[in-house]
């Protein structure tokens, strides 16, 4: 695909003509939800490195609000996405990237798994060259699109899916849950301590998910098993998620509030 960009300063009513970023048809051009600012005030721009199913995201930067980008990746070797490698781009497609308070990038991928996690890459040269690890986060697969951003309120925040997670409840007691969850990091994503599922915790009914999701029982225990997330935060602090047909909102206190005690 060739990469073109839209501009709107009514709040997404109208948009202006569009302007080519790069011109080829080539790789690293598929966008993915979630272009952010730095705080030098750069725009970066995600977009998978690849046409499958796993082999990295890349990054177009901006350093003129726009009229100019750059992908620090292009024309680059694939990397191998290993424990202490180094390499030109993001380890797992459709990552979520975001920046730490030292600077630096940090970015959290699908596929491309490191020692059965989520495969983590950290950059300290705005997206010139990447270290990879294991996260520590259970890995998604198909079908799922993680986020990954920055809270006003200071931790990192993530929304993500899992097969089975054990999460303790107001009550004390250990319950095993799946689907999408959310998690916070106080310590710019070394440990993710804070966790809970995405849901209003109201008896089990069946939801349409759309999409790859489709039917799946929304309720105390379970939660939409798979989507392409995207999110934001509004000044008003509600963190807004949608999937590919749900739309969640909550805060942070809830977030930080333990899942009622089991019935």
């Amino acid at each position: 695909m060739a990469l073109l960009m839209r501009q709107s300063t009514d709040n997404g009513l109208t948009w202006s003509s569009p302007q080519i970023i790069n011109p080829e048809h080539a790789l690293h051009h598929q966008p993915i939800a979630g272009m952010f600012r730095t705080q030098e005030g750069y725009l970066v721009l995600k977009c998978d490195a690849v046409t499958g199913g796993k082999g990295g995201t890349a990054l177009h930067i901006s350093k003129d609000k726009g009229k100019t980008w750059v992908d620090p990746g292009q024309d680059r070797e694939q990397p191998t996405f290993e424990n202490g490698n180094t390499g030109a781009w993001i380890a797992g497609i459709h990552a979520g990237v975001t920046q730490l308070k030292n600077g630096d990038l940090m970015a959290l991928g699908r596929k491309d798994n490191i020692e059965d996690q989520m495969p983590k890459s950290t950059s300290s040269d705005m997206g010139q060259n990447w270290t990879y690890s294991p996260s520590g986060i259970i890995p998604i697969a198909g079908g799922q699109r993680l986020v990954l951003m920055r809270l006003n309120e200071g931790p990192l925040f993530l929304a993500s899916f899992a097969d089975e997670l054990t999460l303790t409840d107001a009550a004390g007691n250990l319950r095993k849950v799946s689907g999408l969850y959310a998690a916070l990091s106080y310590d710019e994503g070394k440990t993710w301590p804070t966790k809970r599922l995405i849901t209003d915790d109201k008896p089990p009914r069946q939801i349409d998910g759309g999409a790859h999701t489709k039917i799946f029982t929304l309720g105390p225990n379970t939660a939409e098993p798979k989507g392409y997330m995207a999110g934001t935060q509004t000044p008003d602090g509600i963190i807004q998620l949608i999937s590919s047909k749900q739309h969640y909102a909550f805060n942070l206190k809830w977030l930080e509030t333990s899942m009622p005690a089991s019935k």
